[in-house]
């Protein structure tokens, strides 16, 4: 008997045409977020069905520890040129393929992009501007109903390094920069669409890129 309740395929579906929900490893359910994209069947309810279903176990992702930085970009930058910089990023994320993420609506943009900016002011020395007004940031959780994949975060890390240089943030402040934002970038990713580690840009491998 078999114990495992199967995706349905179409033949000759590959992997590029999947769900970023549908399992990379098998034709299983392997998270919980598949069953509700699966169509009930009338022979295999989702829940409570004649048969035992197993959902098999998987970890998605492993989260590298994430060091946040200390003040010293805070008091070299300031909060206006950290809201800037937040803006300026965004500005350059709307031209790639992760802009279509973002609201259509200019001013509900502009508000996403403050509340961006206050996560970076607080997270870099500004005080608690975001946690007062938003609660706890807990990235993955509150970017859940947006779809972010690997490639998403490619994007959303290449364009920080391009914002970087184009603003001109201080040299002797960037390796602390980047050893935050680079683990924290995979803490965003909400949808999987292979089971290989998430890869890593440590900043021995990007300084080159900044003249450093």
């Amino acid at each position: 008997m078999d114990l495992h309740y199967k995706i349905k395929r179409k033949k000759g579906k590959n992997m590029q045409n999947t769900t970023p929900n549908q399992s990379c490893q098998s034709d299983r359910i392997n998270s919980f977020t598949q069953i509700a994209d699966l169509p009930t069947q009338p022979n295999k309810p989702r829940f409570g069905g004649e048969e035992v279903r197993v959902v098999e176990a998987m970890i998605d992702i492993i989260f590298p520890s994430v060091p946040f930085p200390s003040n010293k970009i805070f008091k070299v930058l300031g909060e206006q040129k950290i809201r800037e910089m937040v803006w300026h990023q965004h500005q350059l994320l709307l031209k790639t393929k992760v802009g279509k993420l973002f609201p259509a609506n200019a001013e509900a943009f502009q508000m996403a992009v403050d509340k961006s900016a206050d996560f970076f002011v607080e997270a870099l020395g500004g005080g608690d501007i975001f946690t007062s007004a938003h609660g706890e940031p807990h990235l993955r959780i509150r970017h859940f109903k947006i779809p972010i994949d690997e490639n998403d975060r490619e994007i959303w890390l290449a364009i920080y390094k391009k914002t970087l240089k184009e603003i001109a943030f201080p040299h002797e402040h960037l390796e602390e920069f980047w050893n935050w934002i680079e683990p924290l970038s995979i803490r965003m990713i909400n949808r999987r669409t292979n089971m290989q580690n998430i890869k890593r840009h440590y900043w021995s491998d990007v300084k080159k890129e900044f003249d450093v």
